[in-house]
């Protein structure tokens, strides 16, 4: 009737109020929230400013060395950049390549993955550190590591050989600033630049070629650091070497086989299972301990996280959410393989990692589908355990007894020295190892020769957990 006001229209979905989008939005999953933007121009908007910004808050990925930051990025960018890692942790589509050269003898090396906008791989080797530079060679994309430049250090307690083997490093906040420790219970502070200059010594007991004094495990965080000797573990301030430092009791004969450390939290893997401290200015005081198996087992390293991911001893590893309680929300394990995991580390959102004891292999799970899991055996890694893995958003760097290397699932092998430049990667060898399967009697895989082409691709052997014989896959050829 004329006069009459029209009534009004139903809301559109673009034209909701931005807290109840936000819930909307929370609720779709990547790939929908993307399919969105293709519905109207004001979605697209609305999607690129809130959705996708919302998106990448809830669900974050933990990029240590990626350029420029990741709250630089142009958001669709970094999650398009996140469901390429995803995809890819999901299709085993990875890079495998060996950093630098081959070392001369096998040692068991300490690896430090330092963050910030000088990132470096810096790894112990024997008495020496090796720092393979992470220059940013192009905008909005992951780093490339280059070749090694070596700083010869020794320990000041006059011990030699092994005794005096760096066992852990820790990247303090000053850029070229590093805590060392060996093996012997020396622990100091070194700057590196066109040499190496101690800038400091921490008071530690001294040991021998097998002491309780022998330094464990050292973990870090800011300018704050543990070290984990036999039946104790002392946490230090880096600026303070004149402090004495806390003590944490760990009782007669009790070794701690791993350590971490955050802002507010230390975690010791003892036998059995993971005591938690909390952080004080009175000291450390112990809150409870994380159970591992119901048998004698220990966790071989302890990575703090939304939860606390574990690698152990019984070839497990473990998801602990304080949380809920001291018992593993979830194990994971390789059913071709019982041999122990020394390493672990996070990749990507929902993927986790554990370096095997044997044949340098590298298994991987999404915590959402634990049972479709695989494993990759890294370059040239037979007969090696690996010692010690660092996630880094989407990729997964490690070391065996004589060479590093780098898991990447985040495509920039897809790209001319993309993940490694070439005067970086290890030499390529007349022939190598290659795993062709597994023999059911004795639980052993079997392995074969390769000579000319096929051994000087930089390639990789994989097999999915899943499989009832297994088929092996080979990672991506890099550019």
């Amino acid at each position: 009737m004329p006069g009459e006001s029209k009534p009004a229209a139903l809301a559109s979905l673009g034209g909701l109020p931005d807290d109840v989008l936000a819930h909307v939005f929370d609720l779709l999953d990547a790939e929908n929230l993307v399919r969105l933007r293709g519905v109207s121009r004001t979605l697209d908007q609305r999607v690129r400013t809130l959705g996708i910004p919302l998106h990448l808050t809830h669900h974050p990925v933990g990029h240590r060395t990626l350029h420029p930051p990741p709250s630089r990025w142009f958001p669709p960018a970094l999650l398009a950049l996140h469901g390429r890692i995803g995809r890819s942790l999901a299709t085993h589509k990875l890079h495998a390549l060996q950093i630098g050269s081959e070392w001369r003898a096998p040692v068991i090396p300490a690896l430090c993955l330092r963050s910030g906008d000088d990132p470096a791989l810096v790894l112990g080797v024997g008495t020496q550190l090796l720092v393979h530079s992470l220059p940013a060679r192009r905008m909005y994309a992951p780093r490339s590591a280059t070749p090694a430049r070596t700083y010869p250090l020794g320990s000041d307690s006059g011990w030699s050989g092994s005794a005096a083997d760096i066992v852990g490093i820790h990247a303090l906040p000053t850029p070229n600033s590093y805590i060392v420790a060996h093996f012997d219970g020396t622990i100091q502070r070194v700057e590196l630049g066109y040499g190496t200059r101690s800038t400091a010594h921490y008071m530690h007991p001294k040991g021998g070629t097998s002491s309780p004094a022998n330094i464990r495990a050292l973990a870090g965080c800011g300018d704050s650091f543990l070290a984990a000797s036999e039946g104790c573990a002392r946490l230090f301030k880096a600026r303070a070497p004149w402090i004495s430092p806390s003590e944490i009791n760990l009782g007669t004969g009790v070794r701690a086989w791993s350590a971490a450390l955050t802002e507010s939290t230390a975690y010791l893997g003892v036998g059995g299972g993971i005591g938690t401290y909390a952080l004080s200015s009175s000291g450390p005081t112990k809150i409870g301990k994380l159970r591992g198996p119901e048998r004698g087992s220990a966790a071989y390293a302890v990575v703090p996280g939304h939860q606390v991911l574990s690698a152990w001893y019984d070839g497990a590893a473990r998801l602990h959410d304080p949380r809920a309680g001291a018992v593993p929300v979830l194990e994971l394990s390789d059913p071709w393989s019982d041999v122990a995991l020394y390493s672990a580390a996070f990749v990507g959102e929902y993927g986790v990692a554990g370096g095997g004891a044997q044949h340098g292999t590298v298994s991987v799970w999404d915590v959402r589908n634990p049972g479709g899991g695989w494993s990759v055996f890294s370059p040239a890694g037979r007969g090696s355990p690996v010692y010690a893995l660092a996630g880094d958003g989407g990729r997964v760097w490690g070391v065996t007894e004589r060479r590093a290397f780098v898991l990447a699932f985040d495509g920039s092998g897809d790209v001319e020295g993309g993940i490694v430049t070439h005067d970086g990667r290890g030499a390529r060898p007349g022939t190598k190892d290659v795993p062709t399967g597994y023999g059911r009697r004795g639980g052993k895989f079997k392995w074969t020769v390769h000579y000319g082409d096929h051994a000087a691709r930089e390639v990789s052997m994989g097999y999915r957990h899943g499989d009832r014989g297994m088929s092996l896959f080979e990672t991506e050829v890099p550019a």
